[in-house]
């Protein structure tokens, strides 16, 4: 069996949060509605117990729950190997109770389950704790994230792959790719980057986000996605490059995981 893990769920008016295991998966504001699966084996480093938190959060510029404020999840386990293209089993349900009127500032609601995982990666699991540098960390995390987008704005894309290897090492093992699928999926990137018009230059208002206990790190934007951002604008596409940054233990540097 090639278990593949995804959430399904459908939001409307809220910003809605979905973790696993303390790393956000899928972070979204959702003016309207909104109903989607979202792939996360990438969180599943080892077979276990693995937590799943579902937040209901504000939309952006309010302070408590809209009245339609609504979430339904569940956690879908597929076979990958299997040729029927239904759910082997589905767990962790949650939904939004009623609440009509009542003042609400926000939702969570954390569930438990185990998970079977054919392999086994150490990925964050032993990094350093980066809540522990304080005021270090900030200057720290939009240093790396410059030299990021310098690689991309200069077209160094050998040093970009190699900056992402980790990353993608996890990524390949975790959605059991082949190693052309690994290469593809870098040669979308460069594809990206050479046809937009900008690579999105940092903001003093982009914030870090923790994760994992604090051993994770990243730049957000204000709607919470990440603030690694490339624009195509006579396409009229923004696309986000998702990515993490660690410590290793003994290092005193930053690397993408």
């Amino acid at each position: 069996m090639r278990p593949f893990y995804s959430v399904n769920f459908n939001a409307r008016m809220c910003h809605m949060k979905i973790s696993v295991n303390g790393v956000p998966c899928f972070s979204m504001d959702v003016d309207g509605q909104c109903s989607t699966r979202y792939p996360f084996n990438n969180l599943l480093l080892e077979s276990g117990r693995a937590s799943i938190k579902y937040e209901v959060l504000p939309l952006k510029g309010e302070v408590q729950l809209h009245k339609e404020a609504y979430l339904s999840c569940e956690i879908e386990l597929y076979d990958l190997e299997s040729t029927n293209y239904n759910p082997v089993s589905t767990m962790a349900l949650y939904e939004t109770p009623k609440h009509d009127d009542t003042i609400i500032p926000y939702l969570v609601h954390e569930d438990f389950i185990q998970v079977e995982m054919p392999y086994t990666l150490v990925g964050w699991k032993q990094s350093r704790r980066l809540d522990q540098l304080k005021d270090q960390l900030r200057p720290m995390v939009f240093m790396k994230y410059n030299s990021i987008i310098s690689m991309m704005r200069n077209h160094r894309f050998s040093e970009y792959a190699n900056a992402f290897r980790e990353r993608e090492n996890i990524m390949g093992t975790c959605f059991y790719l082949s190693e052309d699928e690994k290469q593809e999926r870098m040669k979308q990137v460069e594809t990206i980057i050479m046809s937009c018009t900008e690579i999105v230059p940092l903001s003093s208002t982009d914030a870090l986000e923790l994760a994992a206990d604090g051993r994770l790190v990243r730049l957000v934007k204000s709607d919470g996605g990440s603030a690694l951002r490339i624009k195509n604008e006579e396409a009229g596409e923004m696309s986000t490059l998702e990515l993490w940054l660690q410590m290793k233990p003994g290092s005193t540097d930053l690397t993408i995981i």
